[in-house]
């Protein structure tokens, strides 16, 4: 595959389909995992189960702690919500704290989470997560972020700035992945990036994207239905949307950051 004019990125390879799979499959929670659950809607309690304990750290964004709580009250009889709740605890619960409710604040607290206000308002809740993350998880490389991209269009266009913002400026060592319950996405740097598609493990469907959501673009991409060499794509102009797999590989070349986002299998 052709490489742009002018990229010196790097070369990396990821499996899609990591975080998706069955926890059962893992003997234990990796230290370089984290996850940060927002204020958005769950209601996947397997893919949150998944999720939960693919992460050694798991943070709540303020009213994310609603969101968890809630779920568990919602699959549980109340025979076995408690035992449930326990055993899905948040590492912390972190933020401006205005959005969680008083019950599961002190639900929480009496089973021993910390709960820490930080009333920075030039900083977003999420920003704050991530920097908790550092300090307490420096050894973490991926960041799973759960509710990412649901809900009100200014919130999802506000995250992917702050994530971009993150990962490019503040924490290029990390590798956020936006989890929702209809997709996964994430940020390609430039240069080449492998990505494993296993389609027959029935977790992702064919259909993704590449989104030159940060400036122009000139991408290459193998593995599709639609592959292109040295294609330009922005907003405004020619984009690889609803493109498809067609192979158990897709290599993409980028000279500047891309999102790749791909459709979950769900049922």
């Amino acid at each position: 595959m052709a490489i742009q004019n002018g990229t010196t990125g790097h070369t990396s390879k990821i499996r899609l389909t990591r975080y998706l799979e069955s926890d059962q499959t893992h003997t234990s929670a990796s230290p370089e995992v984290a996850l940060v659950i927002l204020n958005s809607p769950i209601d996947d309690l397997e893919y949150f189960r998944r999720l939960f304990h693919h992460a050694s750290y798991r943070i709540c964004v303020d009213g994310g702690a609603n969101r968890v709580h809630d779920l568990l009250l919602k699959h549980y009889p109340s025979s076995e919500y408690q035992e449930a709740l326990a055993h899905a605890l948040p590492s912390a619960i972190h933020g401006d704290l205005d959005s969680i409710r008083e019950d599961v604040r002190l639900r929480y607290e009496e089973l021993g989470v910390p709960i820490t206000h930080d009333p920075d308002q030039y900083s977003t809740d999420f920003g704050k997560a991530v920097k908790t993350i550092a300090a307490k998880m420096p050894q973490v490389r991926d960041v799973l972020v759960l509710g990412s991209l649901g809900g009100r269009v200014d919130h999802g266009i506000g995250l992917l700035h702050e994530i971009y913002r993150q990962q490019k400026y503040h924490h290029p060592e990390l590798r956020f992945w936006f989890l929702s319950e209809a997709s996964v996405t994430i940020l390609l740097r430039p240069g080449t990036t492998e990505i494993v598609t296993p389609l027959k493990d029935g977790l992702i469907t064919p259909n993704i994207g590449i989104l030159p959501l940060y400036g122009k673009a000139v991408i290459s991409i193998e593995g599709c239905e639609w592959d292109v060499t040295d294609w330009p794509t922005e907003l405004g102009g020619q984009l690889s949307t609803s493109n498809h797999i067609v192979s158990n590989q897709v290599s993409i070349t980028t000279d500047v950051d891309v999102l790749f986002t791909a459709e979950r299998k769900i049922g």
